[in-house]
């Protein structure tokens, strides 16, 4: 009888670590969703500093190509 028990008290605790092991997974997977997104955000941030301070020429083209999506269709021919 104790043995039974002593077994199926291993058989909960093995299925409760499965639990928590795919818990850890799944925030380690979270947690390298989140650096990737503050990375982008960090990149997209520095070029707008970048571009407001010192208006680089190569990053001109790369402007208006922005300014003609913001357009109505078919303003940016008119200029």
């Amino acid at each position: 009888m104790i043995v039974y028990y002593s077994h199926n008290l291993f058989i909960s605790m093995n299925r409760e670590d499965k639990d928590k092991s795919f818990i850890i997974w799944l925030e380690e997977i979270w947690e390298e969703i989140e650096i990737q997104f503050y990375g982008i955000i960090g990149a997209l941030f520095f070029f707008a500093l970048l571009y407001l301070c010192f208006h680089p020429p190569w990053m001109k083209p790369l402007f208006n190509y922005f300014m003609l999506l913001n357009c109505p269709y078919g303003q940016h021919l008119n200029t």
